[in-house]
Formats: C-alpha cells, sequence, structure tokens
C-alpha cells in the first residue's frame, strides 16, 4: 500500500510481502503521480500492477506482483478510504495522514494480512481499536466484563456476520418490508415489431427484527423450483410459464453463498435497517403498454400526430405519473393538440411535447392528437424523427412475472413471529417507440 500527496512525496507505505519491487514503485511515483497522468487507474510497470484511486489530495495505490483479481482490490481501496474517514472525523487528507501516523499503521496491520483483505467494517474496527474519534472513555470494569467483551470481539472478527452484533437489537414488533423494484427497457421498432426488451430489478430490504434472525427467501426462478421438485422426488420439468430466468444476480454480502448453490434457496442473516439484498436482470418482460402511432409530415411547414397508448395489464391495476415524450422538430413555431385524458406541455429546448397521464387503468386507453406547426428554414434539414420515450410507475405488477414465493424467518433464541410486508413496483427505464 502506498500514499503519494498531491505534489508526488510518498507519505507513507505498508509492504505484507516482500516480492515489491521499490525501483518499480519509484517509477510509478515519476510517470503517473508526478506526471499526474490518471488516465488509466490500472498501470504495469517493471512486472508490477499498480491499482490506485484519487480522493481529496491523495493517491491511495495497491501494488502487487500477482494476477490478483482488480474488482476485489478496487472494492478494497474504496472501503479502506470509509474506515479512515470514520476514523478522522469524516476526512481523508494529507494532514490527517501525517497527524494520526501510529493509527493509520495500526489500520493498515488490521485490514489486511499478508496480503489478503481482512476486516474493513469501521463499525466492527471500531470495537477494538479506540484513536480518532472512535476513541471511548471506558470506565472501570471487572474481570467478567472485560472476559465477556473479548469474547465478542472474537467472535465478531472470525465469524462471518461483521455487519449485526448479538444483543444489540430488539423491538416489540418485529418486521420485514421488502421491495421489488424493476426497471423496464424496451425498444420497438416503426413497424410495432418488438427489437428488444428486458428488465433490471433489485430487492431493497428493511429489516427490524430482534436478535440474530435467519432468513430464508425464495422466488418462482425455474432452476429454484426444479431443485425443489426433484429434492421431493419429482421428475416433472417446471413449465416455462411457471417460473423466471434470472441473469447477472449479485447478492449483498450476508447472503449464504454455498446455500444459493445448492437449492437457490437465499439463506441471509440480515443487517438492521435498509439494505439492497440482491440485483438481477430477466430478459423476458411482459410489456406493460401498447403504443399506436400515425405521424405524418405534411409539406415543409407542418406535422401530424395521432398517439394512442393502451395499458396491457389487468384493470385492477393502474399505472401512475406516465409521461410519453413525443419528439417534434427543433424548429416547431407553434403546438395544436388536444388529448382524452391529462395534459401536456411544449418543451423547446428538449424539442419535445411532453403528455403527463396521472393515472392509467389496466386495459384503458388514452389518445393524442394534433398537429405542430413549423418555422420556415432557408435550407431545410430532414427530420431524423427521435423515439417516442415512455416513463411511468406501476405499483403491485411486476413486468417480468417474478413472485415472492416465500420468506421465513427464524430466530433460534427468541422465537418470535414476524409481520411480513412485499410490494412489487415497476418503473419505466429505457422504453422507446420509434417512429
Amino acid at each position: 500500500m502506498l500514499f503519494f500527496n498531491s505534489a508526488a512525496e510518498l507519505i507513507l507505505s505498508r509492504f505484507y510481502k516482500s516480492d515489491y519491487s521499490r525501483v518499480a514503485a519509484e517509477a510509478f511515483r515519476v510517470k503517473v503521480v508526478a506526471a499526474k497522468n490518471y488516465s488509466q487507474p490500472v498501470v504495469m510497470l517493471d512486472r508490477s500492477s499498480f491499482m490506485f484511486i484519487k480522493y481529496d489530495d491523495l493517491v491511495v495505490v495497491a501494488l502487487t506482483r500477482k494476477n490478483a483479481n482488480a474488482n476485489l482490490v478496487f472494492a478494497f481501496l474504496y472501503e479502506l478510504v470509509e474506515v479512515f474517514r470514520s476514523y478522522f472525523e469524516g476526512e481523508f487528507n494529507e494532514q490527517a495522514l501525517r497527524s494520526n501516523f501510529v493509527l493509520v499503521y495500526e489500520l493498515l496491520d488490521e485490514v489486511m494480512d499478508h496480503g489478503y483483505p481482512q476486516i474493513v467494517s469501521a463499525d466492527l474496527l471500531k470495537q477494538y481499536i479506540h484513536h480518532g474519534s472512535a476513541k471511548q472513555v471506558q470506565a472501570s470494569r471487572n474481570q467478567v466484563d472485560v472476559n465477556r467483551e473479548t469474547r465478542e470481539i472474537i467472535s465478531a472478527i472470525t465469524g462471518s456476520i461483521s455487519w449485526r452484533q448479538e444483543g444489540k437489537y430488539m423491538y416489540q414488533t418485529n418486521e420485514v418490508y421488502l421491495d421489488v423494484i424493476e426497471d423496464v427497457h424496451v425498444i420497438v421498432n416503426q413497424q410495432g415489431k418488438e427489437l428488444s426488451s428486458y428488465c433490471n430489478g433489485k430487492i431493497v430490504m428493511k429489516s427490524s427484527l430482534s436478535g440474530m434472525p435467519i432468513c430464508r427467501f425464495g422466488l418462482n426462478d425455474k432452476v429454484a423450483m426444479q431443485k425443489r421438485k426433484e429434492a421431493r422426488g419429482s421428475k416433472k420439468k417446471v413449465e416455462n410459464t411457471g417460473g423466471i430466468d434470472l441473469q447477472d444476480v449479485t447478492f449483498h454480502k450476508a447472503v449464504r453463498l454455498t446455500r444459493y448453490d445448492q437449492d437457490k434457496t437465499i439463506m441471509f442473516t440480515p443487517p438492521d435497517g435498509e439494505f439492497e439484498l440482491m440485483t438481477y436482470r430477466i430478459n423476458k418482460v411482459s410489456l406493460p403498454f401498447m403504443v399506436q402511432k400515425e405521424i405524418h409530415e405534411r409539406g415543409r411547414n407542418r406535422v401530424e400526430y395521432n398517439i394512442t397508448i393502451k395499458a396491457k395489464f389487468e384493470s385492477f391495476h393502474q399505472a401512475n405519473d406516465v409521461k410519453v415524450f413525443v419528439p417534434v422538430p427543433s424548429h416547431t413555431s407553434s403546438v395544436n393538440v388536444k388529448t382524452t385524458t391529462g395534459k401536456w406541455e411544449y418543451k423547446p429546448t428538449k424539442a419535445s411535447v411532453v403528455w403527463q397521464i396521472p393515472r392509467l387503468a389496466g386495459g384503458a386507453s388514452a389518445t393524442f392528437r394534433g398537429e405542430v406547426k413549423l418555422a420556415h428554414l432557408i435550407h431545410d434539414k430532414p427530420w431524423q424523427r427521435p423515439p417516442i420515450e415512455l416513463k411511468f410507475s406501476i405499483p403491485m405488477w411486476p413486468a417480468s412475472g417474478i413472485k415472492v414465493r416465500f420468506l421465513n424467518v427464524q430466530e433460534p433464541k427468541l422465537q418470535y413471529k414476524s409481520i411480513k410486508w412485499v410490494r412489487y413496483v415497476t418503473n419505466g427505464g429505457d422504453y422507446q417507440i420509434r417512429i
């Protein structure tokens, strides 16, 4: 680890192995830091890889001669900066480093061991490194309290649940809120054919649970449903309409990946409060709207519009805050439009008419009809006809068909009953209708 200031001076360094090259480190200082050549975050010099980030007036560098995982290294660097900021009252700069050399070296010894990241949780480090803003006034305690605290610290350090401290959280009402949020991305061509459609989703959880609960969470994932059927002795295949195909799944660090690899059950001990449990992508989605459009250029000074948008979801759902961005030529002089519902506004700077529909129930339709008049130009420019864009929010209707099949909460010691709430929200992402 190397720390440089803005003047390319090496403030401090900490080497965890003996295979480093001081010649390469000096070359990096001259060619990158002194030259302020920060265009590439990864630099190879003398068979050594330098990965660095800039923060305030500092350059924090990780040096390795191995084929290390670059994503892991950068994640460690950013977490390391957050650890220092938590100890230096929200600041991390040259002055903070020079004023706390002893603390910095103590933290560097704890966050990494022989070149392998260990503890990068500031809350956990503050339990046994009491310096800086983490300094605590400790009253005299008997040996029993000291031994108990020592056991808790050792358990936290060596255990796998650094994000939740045992015995810290107690609630009268134990509740779990689960939000499944999806952004739908669609491209439809001029003939109304769907060219591309997928959704990016995330599951956000807010937990108010006592003790150290263990949550088991399951979705209607095809692979997971098939594994559960096989575990019950059934050889019947899961139908295509019975489940979803999750792609590019990422989890919060609390999720036990070994259990997920076995039977696709998402098992974890949640942090207290709100956190992002997982993200995913699904390539097969149901389009929430059908858009019919007739846009004709009449001569040099007029464009006619006839656009109908129809909600394709069930009648007991409704879309909120629907915005339809209808493109117009940049030299539009006036707009004359009538709509069956909602209101519209011409945005000259964006060359579009924004049609706003507060609510649109499932199965309902709305029409946008009118014309725009164009200013005369000395030299006519062909209109590029940008696509119509949609923004919306549909509660309790997942475009991908994802469903939470079960959510179990167990606390071995307290054995309480918990209240669970699940909500689905589908938002319009990059939703384009080409004209």
